[in-house]
């Protein structure tokens, strides 16, 4: 198959493919593996595929509809295709997932996440084209706060499913304000004018609305 061709989407998910949620769970990995490797090797790789006139390319992040309609974003790892038949060319899209705050083990603290959060995990499925629904932007912390773009969404983490830890640990994020905590894009903030450092509208005691009123502002510390 010509990789710069349009490839018309097919409607079901490859059978050896699993959801996100299962592939935590640990249900059916042993199995998929097996017939993963025996499948690719009669597979082509492509680097990039068009999708209703839509180019992807390996590295961008995708919103996937999986085949019970949940929908989950992944990172396209690669492009793969198969003949079918003589006249039957399947493409399929293999993703890396990512995960939210919400998949993370009980025993991590998920006071300090973002709704717009993402953590890749460790976990792969091959799926066929027609799950792909749209590009997503995943960026780094810093350029999604200066960002305005639609479908953006932050990483600064990866989630190891086996050891249900996260890469690099809290621990060693960047904190922000008097309570040093990780910065949280959710949360409202004042930069004092004098040391240049971001605090929490609630740990400084102000309201949205006094801090709007501001021309300039002195932090707790500064003032001291």
């Amino acid at each position: 198959m010509n990789q710069q061709q349009e490839i018309s989407a097919k409607e079901n998910s490859a059978d050896f493919s699993t959801t996100q949620q299962e592939c935590r769970n640990g249900n059916a990995a042993e199995h998929q593996l097996s017939k993963k490797e025996q499948f690719l090797l009669k597979c082509t790789k492509h680097q990039d595929i068009m999708i209703y006139k839509k180019r992807y390319q390996i590295g961008d992040s995708v919103l996937i509809k999986t085949t019970n309609q949940i929908e989950q974003i992944g990172l396209i790892q690669n492009f793969y295709s198969y003949q079918q038949d003589d006249k039957t060319i399947v493409p399929l899209v293999e993703v890396q997932w990512y995960c939210t705050y919400q998949d993370l083990a009980d025993s991590i603290d998920k006071d300090s996440f973002s709704e717009c959060e993402l953590f890749l995990t460790d976990q792969t499925t091959i799926l066929f084209i027609d799950c792909i629904q749209a590009k997503c932007f995943v960026m780094n912390i810093d350029e999604f706060e200066n960002t305005g773009t639609s479908n953006a969404y932050f990483t600064r983490a990866k989630y190891n499913t086996l050891t249900k830890q996260l890469e690099p640990p809290i621990s060693q994020w960047k904190k922000v304000c008097i309570c040093e905590q990780p910065q949280n894009p959710d949360l409202l903030y004042i930069q004092c004018d004098q040391c240049n450092k971001w605090f929490h509208l609630s740990c400084m005691g102000l309201t949205q609305e006094q801090a709007n009123q501001m021309e300039q502002y002195s932090c707790k510390i500064c003032k001291k």
